[in-house]
C-alpha cells in the first residue's frame, strides 16, 4: 500500500506491514454527539465515518497499517467512492495527498472518513466541529496529515451530512501595498504584445502595477513602434536583452533589475481579463508558507490549459485537466473545485514574493525552453514554499503562441530529469497514483498501464 505525506520523498510503500488497531465509530453529526460516542472508545486510534457511508472490505486493516507507516502522524484519511441505488455503480471521488490549501478552501477530505489518535480527540471543545479538528490536528502544512490513496469508504449520492464546502481566502493582513512587476519578453508578434500589454494595463485595477517588457531581439518594425508607443507609459519599463533566447536568463536578468517587492513572469501571449486579478493572487503568494502562485489559464475557447502541474505526466511533467471545461468532473474533482497545492506551477502566468525567488537562485539557466518553472517550484518546496493554483482567477493563455513546444532543446530534457527525480518515479504527491499518466484527462488507468514502481 502507499501513503502519500507532504514531505521531500512523498509517498511510503510496503506490503504487508503490520496493523495498529482501529476502532470505526459511525457519526450523526459532529460537536456533542461526536464527543459522547467516543467516550466509549477504548483503541488507540479511531475512524470516524460519517452517516450513510460503509466502509469497504478490509479498510480497517489498511488503516492500521497506514498508523505503522506513517507514525508521527495526528490524521489519516482515505479515497471514497458514490454509490447509487443498492451501493452500485460507485463512481471513485480521489483526492491527493495532504494539500492543506485545497482542503481549507473546499471540502475538507475530512466528511467521510477520517482516523486519529483516541488521546487527540480530547482536543475537542464545546460546539467545537470535526472540520476544525482535524484541519488543526493536521497542521498548518498538512505535515501530520497522511492520506491512503485507496478508495476504504462507500457513499451514498449527494454530499454526506456534515460536508461543508468552505470557500475561505487565507489572506495575511498587508501593512502597505507591495509593488508589483510583471515581467513579460518578447521578439516581435505586435498583435500579441499589443493584446497582452493592453489587457494589462487597462483592466488591472491594482494600482502599484509595473510593467517591464524585455525585448529579445525584435526586428519587426511594427513591434517597434508599438513598444515605443507602450514606453511613454510612465507604468512600463522597456529592456533590450539581444541575447539567444533563454525564458530562464531573460527573466532572471529582468527580476534582477527590478525594485519591486513581488514579480509576475507572464508570457506574451496571455490577456488579462479581471480586474482583481492581482489582489487575489497577493493574498495568496504574501502568506509566509507559499511560494509560487498561478491562476487558472484558459485557451481562448474556455477551456483549460493550465490548473496545475503534475511531475509524470507524459513521463515528465504535464498539467492535470488540460482540455477539460473548468467545471468538469473527473473522478479528480474539476479545476474549478478550489485553490489545490501542486508540486508546481506554470510561469506562463507566475506571482512569487522577488525576496523568495531570490532565495532560492531564480530560475535555473541551464533551462532555456521548458521545464525551468517546475524546477523552480520544487527548490521553493524544497526551501519550505509551497505551490497554489488559485482557479478563482482567471487569465487566457494561448499556449505556446510564440515558440514550438516540439523545438524544446535536449538540454532540457537532461535537466528535467536531474530536477524532477524521484517525482517522476515514486510519485507525485498531489496527484493520485490511480490516474492516468498517458494524458490530462484525470481519468482512471487504464488495466494495461503500469503504476510507477514504489
Amino acid at each position: 500500500m502507499r501513503v502519500h505525506r507532504f514531505a521531500a520523498v512523498p509517498t511510503v510503500a510496503a506490503a504487508g506491514a503490520a496493523a495498529e488497531p482501529v476502532v470505526a465509530r459511525t457519526l450523526l453529526d459532529g460537536g456533542d454527539c461526536a464527543r459522547d460516542a467516543l467516550r466509549e472508545v477504548r483503541a488507540p486510534w479511531v475512524a470516524l465515518v460519517a452517516e450513510g457511508s460503509r466502509l469497504v472490505e478490509g479498510a480497517l486493516e489498511l488503516l492500521g497499517q497506514a498508523v505503522r507507516l506513517a507514525p508521527d502522524a495526528l490524521v489519516l484519511t482515505g479515497d471514497d467512492a458514490v454509490a447509487g441505488r443498492m451501493w452500485r455503480g460507485a463512481k471513485p471521488r480521489l483526492r491527493p495527498g495532504p494539500s492543506p490549501d485545497l482542503w481549507r478552501c473546499r471540502d475538507p477530505g475530512f466528511s467521510v472518513l477520517a482516523v486519529t489518535r483516541q488521546s487527540a480527540l480530547a482536543a475537542m471543545e464545546p460546539g467545537d466541529s470535526l472540520h476544525g479538528l482535524f484541519l488543526r490536528l493536521s497542521g498548518p502544512d498538512g505535515a501530520s496529515h497522511a492520506h491512503v490513496p485507496q478508495v476504504l469508504c462507500h457513499r451514498r449520492s449527494g454530499p454526506a451530512r456534515d460536508l461543508t464546502a468552505l470557500r475561505l481566502r487565507v489572506c495575511p493582513p498587508q501593512d502597505r501595498e507591495p509593488a508589483v512587476e510583471v515581467i513579460v519578453c518578447l521578439r516581435d508578434r505586435p498583435e500579441l504584445l499589443e493584446r497582452c500589454a493592453g489587457s494589462l494595463l487597462t483592466t488591472t485595477a491594482y494600482e502599484r502595477l509595473a510593467l517591464r517588457l524585455v525585448d529579445n531581439d525584435t526586428g519587426d518594425a511594427e513591434t517597434l513602434a508599438l513598444l515605443d508607443r507602450l514606453g511613454r507609459d510612465p507604468r512600463v519599463t522597456i529592456d533590450r536583452d539581444s541575447r539567444p533566447f533563454s525564458f530562464s536568463a531573460l527573466n532572471n536578468a529582468a527580476a534582477a533589475r527590478s525594485n519591486a517587492d513581488v514579480l509576475v513572469f507572464l508570457n506574451n501571449d496571455t490577456e488579462v481579463v479581471e480586474p482583481g486579478w492581482v489582489e487575489d493572487l497577493l493574498g495568496e503568494a504574501a502568506r509566509a508558507e507559499v511560494g509560487a502562485v498561478s491562476p487558472l489559464l484558459t485557451y481562448p475557447d474556455g477551456l483549460v490549459q493550465h490548473a496545475g502541474v503534475a511531475i509524470g505526466l507524459h513521463g515528465w511533467a504535464g498539467h492535470p485537466f488540460a482540455g477539460l471545461k473548468p467545471d468538469e468532473q473527473t473522478p479528480f474533482g474539476s479545476a474549478a473545485g478550489g485553490t489545490r497545492n501542486w508540486m508546481a506551477v506554470s510561469a506562463a502566468c507566475m506571482m512569487v514574493e522577488k525576496r523568495k525567488f531570490d532565495e532560492v537562485g531564480g530560475f535555473d539557466e541551464s533551462f532555456a525552453v521548458g521545464g525551468g518553472d517546475v524546477d523552480l517550484c520544487l527548490r521553493l518546496t524544497a526551501a519550505g514554499y509551497r505551490s497554489l493554483c488559485v482557479p478563482r482567477v482567471r487569465v487566457i493563455h494561448d499556449e505556446s503562441a510564440t515558440r514550438d513546444p516540439s523545438r524544446v532543446p535536449a538540454g532540457d530534457f537532461e535537466a528535467s530529469r536531474r530536477s524532477y527525480g524521484e517525482f517522476r518515479t515514486v510519485g507525485d504527491p498531489f496527484y493520485h497514483p490511480a490516474l492516468t499518466l498517458r494524458d490530462t484527462s484525470c481519468r482512471l488507468r487504464a488495466p494495461d498501464e503500469q503504476p510507477p514502481p514504489p
